[in-house]
């Protein structure tokens, strides 16, 4: 089994277990191994074979299919910020710009160089993202991130209202009037008659397109040695028929 998918599989039979009231020492007694070794296989530091997964699933009553679906789903998942998360950026824009560099695997001391920052500013942005669990610290300044670098927003979320506008005027501006040999961009508008329904899935499917490219461009490992540069996309969709009046027909004169 996939090592993240097996992690989030000893999540879900963990949470099955507390919310059925079965101890670990219960479950080590029926499986006729130790607490210790319990504790090991739920916490995915010791393989779990087919057969003691499907035990556990017949104890909890709780399908197999079920649990590999639902790690499948989460594990697919895009995470999101907290909305105590999105109010801390929100109050404080710099502190997603200190965030984004750590998820960017900068060290505090590439950021601290980088910004001109002193060590009482960067013990300040480490202590407010200790604070909404973006990252735990250790001894001199050593972090580590407990949410993954492809965090998103919610919709609504209000940090994002900062900076979205910038950032869509300053993609239009690189979008408009693109010259035919340029192909580091592209700018594609269009008008069509849809239902309510047609235009949700349109939305969905970008929305997967984009998160599942965001998702695989986090797999460092697979992407190891590629040339990779950042791209900003910036999709707009909305009802209503936002293209200016076409120019009035006139009398030609010739």
């Amino acid at each position: 089994m996939d090592q993240k998918l097996a992690q989030e599989v000893c999540v879900i039979l963990k949470q099955q277990l507390k919310s059925r009231g079965i101890a670990y020492q219960d479950l080590a007694k029926d499986l006729e191994i130790s607490e210790v070794s319990v504790k090991r296989l739920l916490n995915n530091t010791q393989p779990m074979t087919m057969q003691r997964l499907i035990h556990i699933s017949h104890l909890i009553d709780f399908p197999l299919s079920k649990i590999l679906q639902q790690a499948e789903e989460k594990l697919n998942s895009i995470p999101l910020f907290t909305q105590e998360q999105d109010a801390a950026f929100y109050d404080c824009p710099a502190l997603f710009t200190f965030w984004s560099e750590l998820a960017e695997h900068k060290t505090v001391e590439d950021i601290a160089e980088r910004y001109q920052l002193d060590p009482a500013s960067i013990h300040l942005y480490l202590r407010k993202l200790e604070k909404v669990g973006l990252v735990s610290l250790g001894v001199h300044n050593q972090c580590k991130l407990l949410v993954p670098g492809h965090t998103a927003f919610e919709q609504g979320a209000k940090y994002p209202e900062f900076f979205t506008t910038r950032v869509l005027n300053g993609l239009q501006k690189r979008v408009v009037n693109i010259p035919v040999e340029d192909d580091q961009a592209f700018l594609i508008s269009l008008k069509a008659e849809l239902t309510h329904e047609e235009f949700k899935q349109i939305t969905k499917k970008l929305e997967d397109w984009m998160f599942n490219l965001l998702r695989e461009s986090q797999d460092l490992r697979l992407r190891e040695g590629l040339k990779v540069a950042p791209y900003t996309f910036g999709f707009m969709g909305a009802k209503g028929a936002f293209h200016d009046t076409l120019p009035t027909i006139g009398r030609l004169t010739e």
